[in-house]
């Protein structure tokens, strides 16, 4: 396979990433987007140069974000397909950069073809206001997209938090490792709109994963890498437990009692503790 390459190392980086969002069966035609918080050092000094890095009209925010005043985005564009970004990366990104104080964003490159950030940009700075201060700053990025077992799941359990993520915690002990903050359920909402953004800015102050009922999935994480990661280990829990339900149901799983003893054996590598059920008396 030709590596991809592109004179902005950010595009460069996330391109193949999002282009194996499209292999995995993720995002569909124009479905699912990515946001990318970058260094703003690192975009004026990328762009510097550049043909076509020129800043664009300012355009206002639906809800201001003064803790992202200043930070640059790399993010698809509304209507872009995941699958066209090697061949298309001036299309299918943009790089805009936050202004006034965080009510606005100006253009600085990309959207070749007279396009926009995704219609779900408003949702993806709420995201990125969160998990920047939860997380002091280490993540920078958000992916959305229609994993398909994973919104099967949402057709086939109740909607609450805390049984899908047992559910799948219980599957496979790397679980507990990979998401130990869990999911956390936003129900059926309009995607795009100030409302979603709002609920889902609840759910996010607890964890990196959420679920957009019936939609898919929205996740936040460091690097392009550690977010696909991230989304691949729960979709295939979430395949696990799709097919124990469709087999009739689990008649065993991974004991909370196991998954207490995971969660110190690997504290180390998790980004938080669980929230395990309290062991029983003796």
């Amino acid at each position: 396979m030709t590596r991809f390459t592109h004179d902005i190392p950010f595009v460069e980086e996330l391109a193949p990433m999002v282009y194996r969002c499209w292999q995995m069966g993720w995002n569909e035609a124009n479905g699912g987007n990515v946001s990318w918080r970058l260094p703003a050092e690192e975009v004026e000094a990328a762009l510097k140069g550049l043909p076509g890095a020129e800043p664009g009209p300012v355009q206002p925010l639906p809800q201001p974000q003064p803790t992202l005043d200043g930070d640059c985005f790399l993010v698809t564009g509304s209507g872009q397909f995941f699958r066209h970004a090697p061949e298309r990366p001036d299309e299918v990104f943009g790089i805009v950069r936050i202004v006034a104080g965080g009510t606005a964003y100006e253009p600085l490159w990309g959207y070749a073809s007279g396009g926009r950030p995704t219609s779900e940009f408003a949702t993806h700075l709420v995201g990125h206001a969160t998990r920047k201060r939860v997380s002091n700053g280490r993540e920078r990025i958000i992916l959305h997209c229609h994993v398909p077992e994973f919104i099967a799941l949402s057709f086939l359990m109740p909607l609450e938090t805390r049984a899908l993520t047992m559910a799948l915690w219980q599957k496979m002990p790397e679980c507990i490792v990979i998401f130990p903050d869990g999911v956390r359920i936003v129900p059926p909402l309009l995607p795009g709109t100030v409302k979603i953004a709002e609920a889902s800015a609840v759910e996010l102050e607890k964890s990196r994963v959420i679920s957009w009922t019936h939609h898919g999935i929205f996740a936040s994480e460091a690097t392009p890498d550690s977010v696909f990661a991230l989304v691949e280990t729960v979709e295939k829990a979430a395949a696990i437990h799709r097919r124990v339900l469709s087999a009739g149901g689990p008649q065993r799983g991974i004991e909370p009692a196991l998954l207490r003893e995971l969660a110190e054996n690997f504290a180390s590598m998790m980004v938080c503790r669980p929230d395990l059920p309290d062991a029983p008396e003796a």
